[in-house]
């Protein structure tokens, strides 16, 4: 079998692949473009849960984003080894792709903990189609009064918002003392508790589940650590996911967590980047190493990457973290930096009975912000943190009721304004 060469190979093709080929595009119209997926088809990751929830119609794309791309498109193209001295990839099938520049895009892979039981029918995880499908089936023969979500995370929320639209009794399990424990602090966590409970779920804290019990290799319920005994034939893992990086042991890239970048999305070896949920990149506020698992982020890295790969120079200011979650009857907004740790840190709180605020800041600078209901600002906080505007002549007007750009002084105003997206 002869290698298939292309002047672009995109390893992976959701949000961060989909925004890299974009860029390239509007910079060389010419260059051939292979983009690798291993799933059926192109899907939005996000829409995984609504559509278990009935939401939505499809997960697919729309055809229209696909136009003035001009690229091959390899679906089941599972990325299996890259060579340490070629630019030469080999897919699982056997297939092998020559390029010139790369992206590696292969997101992340759930999170299963050696749990006793865990293979057992009835345990699933869910962040792709093939998981979606196989919930869906599953439900269609078994009758499903009881669900357990092991992870009070993102995923674990997302995953209980689905089961809620269908009418399933949900208990989540978290081994933290709050839910959503890296996005809000315990006030914002007791406005999301309170609310899911009243939804009818059962909430538990601070235990996690120790064995999946079984009747005939079935899934009979979940024994947590505490003792107690959760019945019930269904049960989803959403603890979180990691960097799907283990193919690329061995192949002269530096991985840390995730693939390890620097401000232009390159990895250490030259032509070849990363971008999503694969990639280490600096903290904008912190400016230490991590992996930032968030949409508005693989978008960024995905352009800058692409914008790179085709002959610009730009560089990525650094990941931002920042989550939107509607649970419920509430929604929450969180990003940058709401738990620090102990030293000079001023907060900004307002508290009503349903809804918080809260505002972290650190010499003068916005670089936190939690929104439980009250979330219209959201965007304009977000860019005073992204854009690094100082806040401190005017921190007393940013949690007012008429605050907003309009009430930022006007050198701060064209700043902001200039470039900077609002996100919500």
């Amino acid at each position: 079998m002869s290698d298939i060469k292309t002047r672009y190979l995109l390893v992976g093709f959701s949000v961060a692949g989909w925004w890299c080929a974009r860029a390239i595009r509007e910079r060389d119209r010419n260059g051939k473009i292979v983009a690798l997926t291993k799933e059926n088809g192109v899907y939005s990751p996000p829409l995984i849960t609504y559509y278990l929830g009935n939401k939505v119609s499809t997960i697919d794309y729309r055809s229209g984003w696909m136009e003035n791309l001009d690229l091959e498109l390899v679906p089941g193209g599972e990325a299996k080894k890259l060579e340490r001295e070629n630019n030469r990839l080999i897919l699982a099938s056997g297939e092998s792709f020559v390029f010139e520049k790369a992206l590696i895009a292969t997101g992340g892979l759930p999170i299963v903990p050696p749990i006793p039981g865990r293979e057992v029918t009835g345990v699933f995880t869910l962040t792709t189609p093939r998981d979606m499908q196989e919930i869906r089936e599953f439900m269609k023969f078994q009758e499903g009064e009881r669900v357990t979500i092991l992870g009070g995370g993102f995923i674990g929320l997302k995953t209980a918002e689905a089961f809620m639209e269908l009418g399933v009794k949900i208990t989540l399990v978290e081994l933290a003392n709050r839910l959503l424990q890296n996005m809000v602090d315990e006030r914002g966590s007791y406005y999301l508790e309170k609310a899911l409970e009243r939804a009818g779920l059962e909430v538990i804290k601070e235990d996690t589940v120790s064995e999946f019990q079984s009747r005939e290799g079935k899934l009979s319920g979940a024994l947590l650590q505490s003792g107690k005994y959760l019945p019930g034939n269904l049960a989803v893992v959403a603890i979180g996911v990691h960097p799907n990086i283990d193919w690329l042991q061995g192949s002269g890239i530096e991985l840390g967590r995730g693939v390890i970048v620097d401000e232009f999305q390159e990895s250490k070896r030259a032509g070849i980047f990363a971008a999503g949920d694969v990639a280490e990149t600096k903290n904008l506020i912190t400016g230490e190493r991590n992996v930032v698992a968030v949409w508005p982020e693989a978008v960024k890295q995905g352009k800058i990457a692409g914008e790179n790969m085709a002959g610009n120079r730009l560089s990525y200011p650094g990941s931002l973290p920042v989550n939107t979650v509607s649970v419920g009857e509430v929604t929450l907004v969180s990003a940058g930096l709401v738990n620090p740790p102990a030293g000079d840190f001023e907060f900004l709180t307002t508290v009503s009975d349903d809804s918080y605020r809260k505002l972290v800041l650190k010499d003068g600078y916005l670089v936190g912000v939690i929104l439980v209901n009250r979330i219209e600002k959201a965007g304009v906080y977000i860019n005073l943190i992204r854009q690094k505007v100082k806040v401190e002549s005017f921190k007393d007007r940013l949690l007012k009721e008429d605050f907003g750009m309009i009430n930022l002084p006007a050198e701060y105003r064209k700043h902001l304004v200039e470039g900077a997206s609002i996100e919500v």
